[in-house]
C-alpha cells in the first residue's frame, strides 16, 4: 500500500515538474510582444508615446537584418544598425519571452546618438532566430560568442564592442563575462538581471504559483539535461564576475518585484572588475530608463567614452 502512494505521489510531482518546464522552458509563439496596442502590453501605457517612436524608429532607421550559426547549430537572427565612421558596436540581447523590439525600443536610439552601431539580437528561440527552448542564459552566453565573432569577422577585426542586455537577456551578458572574452570587448552594460536560473526559477515559483521551487527544479533540470542538453545548476552571474576584468555598468529599479534588486546588488559585491551600480527609485522590471531617463544616458554616455 505504501509502495503505492510513494508511486502515485512521485507521478504526480513528475506531471507538476513536466507542467513547469513546459510553461518555463518551451517556446511559444507570441506576436503581441512587438505590438504596443496590444492587451498585453498595458503595462507599458504611462509610456506609450515613448515606446511607440522608439519601436517606430527601429522599423524605420538604416538597418539590415543579419545571421550567425550558433555553437549548436542554430540559425540566430539580428537587425544591425550602422554609424557612419564609426568603430564600436553595441550588442543588445533583449529579456525572457520579450522581443529586441520591446526591450530597446528606447535604446536603440540612445546609442546610435552616442555614435555606435547597434546589433539588436532576437535571443535563441524568441524571434526570427532558431530554437524550441529557452536557456535562461544557460547557452545563450555562448549565443553571445557567436555574435562577438560575426562582428569582428564583417565589421573589422578591430572592431570595440560594448554587451547590453534586459532582464534574462543582461543574465546572458553577464554570465558570458565568465567565458574570457576577447580584448575588444571594452564593457557590459545590464539591466535588471537575476542571479541564476535556480534562483529567479525557485523566486518566481513561489511567488506566482505558491510551489516551492527547490523541490521541482531537480526535475525540471533533468527535463532540460534530456531535451535541451544542458543543466541550470552551477550557472551564477556572481561567479562569472568574480573572474571577469570587463567592466561593468548595473542599472536595477528598487521596485522591481520580478527580479529582485538584491540580485544586481550581489552582482555588483562579487565582480572583480571596474563597476558601477545605478538603482532607481519607484522603478519596476525595465523601468529605469523611463523613471530616470537623464540618469541612464548619463551614465551610459559616461561609461561608454571612459570604456571605449
Amino acid at each position: 500500500m505504501y509502495i503505492v502512494i510513494i508511486i502515485i505521489a512521485f507521478a504526480i510531482l513528475i506531471s507538476i515538474a513536466a507542467g513547469c518546464f513546459l510553461m518555463a522552458f518551451v517556446r511559444k509563439y507570441q506576436p503581441f510582444v512587438d505590438d504596443i496596442d496590444a492587451p498585453e502590453n498595458e503595462f507599458l501605457k504611462d509610456y506609450y508615446d515613448i515606446v511607440k517612436d522608439g519601436m517606430k524608429y527601429i522599423e524605420t532607421a538604416e538597418h539590415k537584418w543579419v545571421r550567425t550559426k550558433s555553437f549548436d547549430g542554430l540559425c540566430l537572427a539580428a537587425r544591425y544598425y550602422p554609424k557612419e565612421n564609426s568603430d564600436t558596436t553595441v550588442i543588445l540581447f533583449h529579456g525572457y519571452r520579450s522581443s529586441a523590439k520591446r526591450d530597446f525600443s528606447c535604446a536603440v536610439k540612445m546609442y546610435s546618438d552616442l555614435g555606435l552601431n547597434v546589433l539588436l539580437v532576437d535571443q535563441r528561440s524568441h524571434g526570427k532566430s532558431e530554437g524550441k527552448l529557452i536557456c535562461f542564459g544557460v547557452k545563450e552566453r555562448r549565443d553571445v560568442l557567436s555574435w562577438i565573432d560575426f562582428v569582428l569577422k564583417n565589421y573589422g577585426e578591430q572592431t570595440k564592442i560594448f554587451l547590453g542586455g534586459m532582464s534574462m537577456g543582461a543574465t546572458t551578458v553577464l554570465l558570458s563575462a565568465g567565458l574570457n572574452l576577447p580584448k575588444n570587448v571594452k564593457g557590459i552594460i545590464a539591466d535588471c538581471g537575476f542571479t541564476s536560473p535556480v534562483e529567479i526559477i525557485a523566486k518566481v515559483a513561489k511567488q506566482h504559483f505558491r510551489v516551492k521551487g527547490y523541490v521541482l527544479i531537480p526535475i525540471m533540470s533533468l527535463f532540460c539535461r534530456i531535451f535541451g542538453h544542458f543543466g541550470i545548476y552551477g550557472i551564477s552571474t556572481v561567479d562569472a564576475l568574480k573572474k571577469s576584468n570587463v567592466p561593468v555598468l548595473l542599472f536595477h529599479g528598487e521596485s522591481d518585484d520580478f527580479v529582485p534588486v538584491e540580485m544586481s546588488r550581489k552582482n555588483y559585491e562579487s565582480a572583480a572588475c571596474e563597476k558601477e551600480i545605478h538603482t532607481v527609485p519607484n522603478a519596476s522590471h525595465g523601468f529605469s530608463y523611463f523613471l530616470d531617463t537623464k540618469g541612464v544616458i548619463s551614465k551610459v554616455n559616461s561609461f561608454v567614452n571612459r570604456n571605449k
